[in-house]
């Protein structure tokens, strides 16, 4: 998703507030299409159910560490988008629930549990307080989801942005070299190797060709987009090839791969870098 640009499914009031969430899931794929792929061959025992169970709770998990991070999100629709995710997870957790107790209750009706009657006070809770408790919070869950997911989703959607954020990886790598202008105290040197206009991305994981040499201290460094990587290499780790090119032996590969990265997240990387170098 470009971050900066508005999802394709929009948020009109004949859209569903699901929508975001429906078409990211479409988009980016492999975590959502393993699941998915799963679903399909079939979840039909227990070891499948409790697996299942298992890992839904590892990735709201990583959910939490996703967020965390400094750049998690550029935009207020970034956040619309995971909103729209988090609070379809929490409907379909209030599902689960439901079918948690439905499936106790089968367990009841094969004659292989026994439901008592509730505890009396200052009594332990029994199966019947456990399976009340469970409809309970199925239906306070279901409950706020309902109330509050359309307003907080299409809130987020509609609040203004004014990160300015790149169309493609020539656009990340101009912007770039303008922050570092600003922020490095030595030469920046932007190496255009095609035309203004002239590029066309694609999606072989290699950038348009242009390059940025960063100066630290009589050292020099290349930024450049290659392999589905931003990379920071270093003049002194690289070795020049008989056809001109440069193989470096170490290299820095940054913490984004987005073609599209917030440019200030990439100088935020390379700053530190360049600094521990000087140390």
């Amino acid at each position: 998703m470009h971050a900066n640009q508005a999802a394709a499914a929009g948020l009109d009031d004949n859209t569903p507030w699901t929508a975001l969430y429906e078409e990211e899931a479409d988009v980016h794929g492999d975590y959502v299409s393993n699941v998915r792929s799963a679903v399909e061959y079939g979840l039909s025992d227990p070891e499948d159910t409790v697996e299942m169970a298992c890992a839904a709770a590892e990735t709201a998990g990583a959910s939490v560490t996703a967020l965390s991070g400094p750049w998690s999100l550029y935009t207020p629709q970034d956040a619309a988008t995971v909103a729209s995710a988090l609070l379809v997870q929490l409907r379909n957790n209030a599902d689960a629930l439901t079918e948690l107790t439905r499936a106790v209750g089968r367990i009841v009706e094969r004659g292989e549990a026994e439901l008592p009657a509730p505890a009396g006070p200052g009594q332990p809770a029994n199966l019947a307080d456990v399976l009340a408790t469970l409809r309970t919070v199925a239906d306070t869950v279901h409950g706020l989801v309902d109330r509050h997911a359309s307003t907080t989703v299409r809130a987020l959607y509609a609040a203004p942005s004014t990160a300015a954020l790149p169309e493609d990886v020539h656009e990340t790598v101009l912007a770039v070299a303008a922050l570092l202008a600003e922020q490095h105290d030595q030469e920046v040197t932007l190496n255009r190797r095609h035309p203004d206009g002239a590029y066309e991305g694609d999606d072989s994981g290699f950038g348009c060709g242009c390059n940025i040499t960063i100066a630290a201290n009589g050292e020099e460094c290349t930024l450049y987009y290659g392999d589905s990587e931003w990379v920071l290499a270093r003049e002194s780790d690289g070795r020049k090839l008989p056809d001109g090119s440069t193989v470096f032996s170490n290299c820095e590969n940054l913490s984004t791969t987005l073609k599209t990265a917030h440019p200030q997240q990439l100088v935020d990387d390379i700053l530190p870098i360049i600094a521990a170098d000087r140390g």
